[in-house]
Formats: C-alpha cells, sequence, structure tokens
C-alpha cells in the first residue's frame, strides 16, 4: 500500500500498534478518522447494493421473471430487508467530497450512467455490469471487513482506560 490515502494508511499494520503508548487523544483522533472511512466504506457499499438490485431485476425482467418497469418497481427494488448491519450504529454522516471527483475505482463505477442506460444495453452488457458491481461490492466489503477490527482495538483501549482510569470519559463529552 502507498499510504497516501487515509484508507491505505488505517489498513497499515501499525497503524493500532503500541496503542498503550499513545495518548488518549491520539486515540481519541485515530478512532474519529477510521470511523469517518467505515462510514464512508459503509456509504459506498450501500449505494453499490443498490445499483446490484436494479441491474438484477433488469435482468429479472429482460428474462420475465418480473413485470414492470424499473421506475415504477425501484421503491421495491431499493426496499432494505436486510434489517441493521455491524455499521449502523449512529455515526456522522460520511465525508461524500470522494463522490464528487470520483477518484476510487468504486466512486467512478457509482457515478456511471448504468441506471440510466440499462434499456440500450445489451444482455451482454448488462451481465458485464453486474460482474463489475458485484467484484466491487467484494472489494468494499473485504476493506470495510478490514477496518472493523481496528476500529474495535481503538473502541477497546479507549474503554480500558476508562475503566482503569487512566482516562476520564467526562474529557469526552466536553469537546464536542
Amino acid at each position: 500500500m502507498s499510504g497516501k490515502r487515509r484508507i491505505d494508511r488505517i489498513l497499515n499494520r501499525g497503524y493500532a500498534s503500541d496503542l498503550e503508548g499513545r495518548t488518549i487523544e491520539q486515540i481519541r483522533a485515530m478512532r474519529e478518522e477510521c470511523a469517518e472511512e467505515e462510514a464512508l466504506v459503509s456509504y459506498e457499499r450501500r449505494l453499490l447494493h443498490g445499483r446490484l438490485a436494479v441491474v438484477r431485476f433488469e435482468i429479472d425482467r429482460r428474462a420475465g421473471k418480473v413485470e414492470g418497469s424499473v421506475i415504477d418497481m425501484l421503491p421495491q427494488i431499493l426496499a432494505d430487508e436486510r434489517g441493521p448491519s455491524r455499521g449502523a450504529f449512529p455515526g456522522k454522516d460520511p465525508d461524500l467530497e470522494a463522490f464528487r471527483e470520483p477518484t476510487r475505482r468504486i466512486s467512478k463505477l457509482l457515478s456511471d450512467d448504468t441506471l440510466t442506460s440499462l434499456p440500450t444495453l445489451s444482455d451482454d452488457e448488462l451481465r458485464d455490469r453486474l460482474r463489475a458491481l458485484e467484484e466491487a461490492e467484494r472489494e468494499v466489503s473485504d476493506v470495510r471487513a478490514s477496518l472493523l477490527p481496528i476500529l474495535d482495538a481503538l473502541n477497546e483501549e479507549i474503554g480500558r482506560r476508562y475503566k482503569s482510569g487512566e482516562a476520564d470519559p467526562s474529557d469526552a463529552l466536553s469537546k464536542h
């Protein structure tokens, strides 16, 4: 990993090492940036899930398995029946700057014209889009799965310090 992007720095094996040697302020800052990155990755993942659902619906519609247009069925297509996920804890909204100027491959996939061009895509092109979206979803899910243990370690260290009396929980409340 190059380490230039925040996600690369966070996923670097040394990022969460020697937590006991860091100040509580440093650990809180690390937790904040890790939580922000997890929120962005989770947001990307939710967008990919929506895009996948739409493309799968169109494939099924063309195969005669479902009726209706994508537009008419969009609320049902996008209805999420999976319930809350591990990342469902209320937090800050993700910084969506990454979507204004797509630089990540995922952002580019999400900003393409797949949805508006569905009627003009051949069946092969539609299946190619589906495969690309599925691959991107696996990638994003893997990144998220790598972030969660780091976030856990940071939270555990903060909790340990509160429990041992090394840190005062009221300090965190007074800074926000």
